[in-house]
């Protein structure tokens, strides 16, 4: 068998390999990647020289198959967890095998068996759609890939079963043609089965990209931009999930003393960093028993999963912890505490109840210690 009958394949491996490196992450050099991947080529075409020379000129895509075996060398180059790597070489090679099928179909009419002609084909067709494919499929399947952790498991399982049908179905598909030789139907059909499973790659880019765009308004509308916590309506809905279940919780709702002359001595920046600071310190504090929100300007609420104890009600008022990180020095809180037990009233009514126990602390302490506007 001439050499040159391999060329097809080579080419068709060496564009497999460099299309899968752009969808990975590399552990190692660029250096090593590419020395462990050559001799393990070499190494493969070597062992299997019987099949590369009765497969390499009828291109049924076959040989492809045994290209499973790189996933040996590459599960230790990359970074991605095997059933992400094997999706992604089935998709690399659904896109260079069927580079390869037109090729074949493409110099069957015009010289059948003329090798010329195929490497001709193939070339001509990785020249005209490698930087398209690089351009709009491979960053459109990394964005994909790599926002799969925000959902369900089970993606993965039919991302797999989905490229590795594609991949199948291009396979059966060129050997049955090669079969009975060239035709333009047979092009054109090859043509749409590539047009159809890159349209399902878009539709599951739009579908993934949706579905982060929905979770970011969700966040939004949940949550306060400055600080990062719930807002008022996270709190509600946090409260009324409380009530249904029967739980047994406090409410903390506090309001910054003197947060207006921060303001005015330091600007409304430093004023924004105060409210972050605080926001910041109280989280620690409660911890994983309990959770605050940002009920509007500088008043806050917490929920504290059953009694809050006098330490850290202690804490919550005196912020022992700022320290010389904050903005500025820390100009006390006034808390009102309500501990809530079924039956429960709605949750408008304690967080009513809950705020004038903290304006009344608050009339106290200006009483006793001057304004705490």
């Amino acid at each position: 068998m001439d050499f040159l009958q391999y060329i097809p394949v080579l080419e068709l491996l060496f564009f497999n390999l460099l299309t899968i490196d752009r969808c990975c992450h590399k552990k190692y050099s660029a250096k090593v990647t590419v020395l462990v991947l050559f001799l393990f080529s070499a190494a493969f075409f070597g062992i299997s020289y019987h099949f590369a020379q009765q497969l390499s000129f009828r291109g049924d895509g076959r040989l492809s198959a045994g290209g499973f075996l790189f996933m040996i060398p590459m599960s230790f180059l990359y970074r991605e967890r095997p059933p992400l790597l094997f999706t992604i070489i089935c998709t690399c090679w659904t896109y260079t095998l069927g580079i390869m099928a037109l090729s074949f179909q493409i110099g069957g009419l015009i010289a059948p068996g003329n090798v010329f002609y195929i490497l001709a084909a193939e070339s001509g067709l990785f020249l005209v759609t490698l930087f398209p494919f690089y351009q709009h499929v491979v960053p459109k399947y990394i964005f994909v890939i790599e926002n799969l952790e925000r959902f369900d498991r089970d993606w993965y399982k039919y991302i797999i079963l989905n490229n590795s049908l594609n991949f199948l179905l291009l396979v059966v598909l060129n050997a049955l043609f090669l079969a009975d030789g060239s035709s333009f139907l047979r092009i054109i059909a090859l043509a749409m089965l590539l047009a159809l499973t890159y349209v399902s790659y878009f539709t599951l880019f739009q579908v993934v990209l949706s579905s982060i765009r929905l979770g970011q308004m969700e966040h939004i509308a949940s949550h306060d931009p400055l600080t990062g916590l719930g807002n008022r309506k996270q709190l509600w809905d946090h409260l009324q999930g409380l009530l249904d279940a029967d739980q047994t919780f406090s409410v903390l709702f506090m309001d910054l003393d003197r947060f207006k002359t921060i303001n005015d001595q330091h600007g409304h920046m430093v004023g924004d960093l105060y409210l972050k600071y605080f926001a910041a310190v109280c989280s620690r504090i409660l911890g994983n028993r309990g959770q605050i929100y940002r009920f509007g300007g500088d008043e806050f609420a917490a929920i504290y999963y059953g009694t809050v104890p006098q330490k850290v009600l202690d804490e919550v008022r005196e912020c022992p912890r700022w320290d010389e990180g904050a903005p500025c020095p820390f100009r006390g809180v006034s808390v009102g505490v309500l501990r809530c037990q079924p039956p429960h009233q709605d949750v408008e009514q304690i967080l009513r109840q809950a705020d004038r126990i903290m304006y009344e602390n608050k009339m106290r302490n200006a009483q006793r210690g001057g304004s705490t506007v």
